[in-house]
């Protein structure tokens, strides 16, 4: 099949170009021509310039596809307000109604947990059909559920979408990109301290996350979405256990995250001064603040997938974190 695929150049995109590729997919990337794509040139994917920001850059491209993939986003903290929105929004407005005007077969948009806005406040697992948890804690939790908007919209039209949920994406090959950048603090024992650490989360590794949407094109009838969120732990509990693989002592220090609050308004100025990035960032905080346990049992169900634990992909990726 032919696959037009956005965000290519990123983590979840480069890894899942290579397992479209490998399955004996064509693969046409919209790449940026600032986008490193010297991987994507290595595994044989035809990379085309353009942005989900200008619609006409990729008509060329996903003309006579059979799926679109629409990965591309802008989750950035502290970035420009106004490139998320016409990144998250605009974007996922423009990849679905070119699909829709150009007839492609099928549509799948990786969206993510952030859409949701967290978990049930009693820290039990929400599922696909969760109510949002309002307001929408971080500007990028707001754009992603306004982009996913946009695409329904043209789904009710009779373009024919899937839409997957990613929570916390995890493994090799790159060491700062998704939760990764989680874990390299924890295991170069640079965290300064346990924020919130009786809020729960789930974690995906992105082979597991790759082979779901795989399974998705595969098995999933139009229409249908799903949670690909894998094992649910405490801030404390991946904080503790992967100290332990790295051989490194967790913080000792444990704050409620409305000390955290309190703490990032007063050494702002001091991390400013010193020309550092604070670690208590609002949009963080007020993320970590929710839980974000989610359950993808219709995945497992209806798609015969089954995600590796934690403790099968937590010790290979502390291990290629680890200096």
């Amino acid at each position: 099949m032919r696959v037009f695929l956005t965000g290519a150049s990123g983590y979840v995109g480069t890894v899942l170009s290579d397992r479209l590729m490998r399955a004996g997919h064509e693969v046409r990337a919209l790449v940026r021509p600032t986008s490193d794509r010297s991987q994507l040139d290595e595994l044989g994917v035809s990379c085309f310039l353009g942005d989900v920001t200008d619609r006409y850059s990729m008509r060329e491209a996903m003309s006579g596809s059979d799926w679109v993939i629409h990965a591309a986003a802008d989750l950035e903290f502290g970035g420009p307000a106004e490139r998320m929105r016409r990144v998250n929004v605009e974007g996922s407005e423009n990849v679905a109604s070119l699909a829709y005007k150009l007839g492609v077969g099928r549509l799948l948009s990786v969206s993510s947990i952030a859409v949701f806005g967290g978990s049930f406040a009693d820290g039990t697992a929400g599922d696909e059909e969760s109510p949002p948890v309002e307001p929408m804690p971080t500007l990028y939790s707001a754009t992603k559920r306004e982009g996913e908007r946009a695409i329904q919209a043209w789904a009710e039209k009779g373009l024919a979408v899937n839409t997957v949920y990613p929570s916390l994406v995890y493994g090799p090959p790159t060491k700062k990109s998704g939760a990764n950048a989680i874990l390299r603090t924890i295991v170069k024992g640079r965290l300064p301290a346990v924020v919130g650490g009786d809020r729960k989360s789930s974690w995906i590794h992105i082979e597991d996350l790759t082979r779901g949407i795989e399974k998705v094109m595969q098995m999933a009838p139009p229409g249908e979405n799903y949670l690909l969120a894998g094992d649910g732990v405490t801030i404390a509990e991946i904080v503790g256990e992967a100290s332990r693989l790295a051989g490194v002592k967790p913080p000792r220090l444990a704050l409620p995250v409305g000390v955290a609050k309190v703490m990032g308004w007063v050494t702002r100025p001091y991390f400013r001064l010193r020309g550092f990035r604070s670690p208590f960032v609002p949009e963080q905080l007020a993320s970590v603040g929710r839980h974000w346990y989610f359950d993808d049992a219709k995945a497992r169900r209806e798609l015969d997938w089954s995600p590796r634990s934690l403790a099968e992909g937590l010790p290979e990726t502390v291990e290629f974190l680890t200096p």
